[in-house]
């Protein structure tokens, strides 16, 4: 091989050394150690040149002596270079290095002489830095937030149903209807108001709203414990009805109640006729006193100048009342001489929630002289 190809061969086989011992990521490789020696002793001058018994000073200086001293020199530096890479790559294997900057290779020029281009190995400082352990501090398990214990709701105190009161109730057939009386509510409960039940049969079951063909007169009703006696109107005159007083609370629940009686009431009565007549220089009037127990209260004398049948409870006046039912005359000067006036007694019946008529004599027609 000619001399300018073996030392272009030779200065390329040197940057590629330089590079390999440059890189301290790669692991040396013996065989291209080996191989590399082989190749540069290859390069050495013939064993003609060598048989020289010396050499003066300036060819000792000469290039082609120069040579081999160079190659021994770079040689020995690759292998210290490899050496230490290896020593480091199998110390810190699992630590990744930043990769060095590795500067262009010369270019050699053919023009130029070989003993000229001398290599230049710029080795990065090795720096190992250990890597980091972290240790895992402990798990916190999060406390549980504490709900509060809900607090159960207190059931209020049931108060006890007090006993139901016992009323006694009194039914009186009267003519014109039948007159009902009761005792008073003495009992625990808080009162509210009065009512009588009515039924044509002996079943009045003790509630309200009526129940199985009761039903509510409508005037029997009140709110005042102490009014206790009612007048019911509506009963068919003839008919047996049945009765039951009750007290109730403002609910309408029951909480005294009597027992269950019967009445039969009858038409209106009659006194017959009324009697008039001058009586010095007065009127006196005259009339058939009413025998029924229970359903009186008093005789009215009615009268009136214009209607033709007077009515107490319709609201003609009344010239007195009598409450002696045995009484049957009555002497009175209140009418003016020379009037004519329709006149009529009435028997009435009252009660704490009403009144109505039971009795009542004829119409007489008077004109005073």
């Amino acid at each position: 091989m000619p001399r300018d190809a073996r030392e272009r061969e030779l200065a390329r086989m040197l940057s590629a050394a330089g590079s390999r011992a440059r890189d301290r990521a790669a692991i040396p490789d013996r065989a291209f150690a080996a191989d590399l020696r082989e190749r540069l002793l290859s390069q050495l001058p013939d064993q003609e040149h060598e048989h020289r018994t010396g050499w003066a000073l300036p060819q000792l200086f000469r290039m082609p002596r120069l040579a081999p001293v160079g190659i021994a020199a770079v040689l020995l530096l690759a292998g210290i270079v490899a050496g230490r890479d290896l020593y480091v790559s199998l110390g810190n294997r699992s630590t990744p290095t930043p990769e060095p900057t590795v500067s262009q290779e010369p270019s050699v020029q053919p023009s130029q002489a070989p003993s000229s281009v001398e290599p230049v190995v710029t080795l990065p400082p090795v720096v190992v830095e250990p890597t980091p352990s972290v240790t895992p501090g402990p798990t916190r398990t999060p406390r549980p937030t504490a709900r509060p214990t809900p607090k159960p709701t207190p059931k209020p105190t049931a108060e006890p149903t007090p006993a139901m009161a016992q009323l006694d109730l009194v039914a009186t057939g009267c003519d014109g209807g039948v007159v009902l009386d009761w005792s008073t509510y003495e009992g625990g409960g808080a009162f509210n108001h009065y009512t009588t039940l009515r039924n044509t049969s002996e079943s009045i079951p003790k509630a309200y709203p009526p129940q199985g063909g009761a039903v509510d007169p409508g005037s029997t009703t009140t709110t005042n414990v102490a009014k206790t006696s009612a007048v019911d109107t509506g009963a068919s005159a003839g008919v047996t009805y049945y009765y039951r007083t009750m007290a109730l609370n403002a609910s309408n629940a029951v909480i005294g109640a009597s027992s269950i009686v019967s009445a039969v009431s009858a038409p209106v009565g009659s006194l017959g006729t009324l009697g008039v007549a001058p009586d010095s220089g007065q009127t006196k009037l005259t009339w058939s006193t009413f025998s029924g127990d229970g359903c009186f209260s008093w005789y009215k004398v009615v009268y009136s100048e214009t209607n033709a049948s007077p009515s107490y409870l319709g609201g003609d006046p009344a010239l007195t009342a009598i409450s002696d039912r045995s009484v049957g005359t009555l002497t009175t000067g209140d009418f003016a001489s020379g009037h004519t006036y329709y006149l009529r007694v009435q028997v009435i019946k009252t009660t704490d929630l009403g009144a109505f008529l039971v009795a009542q004599t004829d119409v007489a027609t008077y004109t005073v002289p």
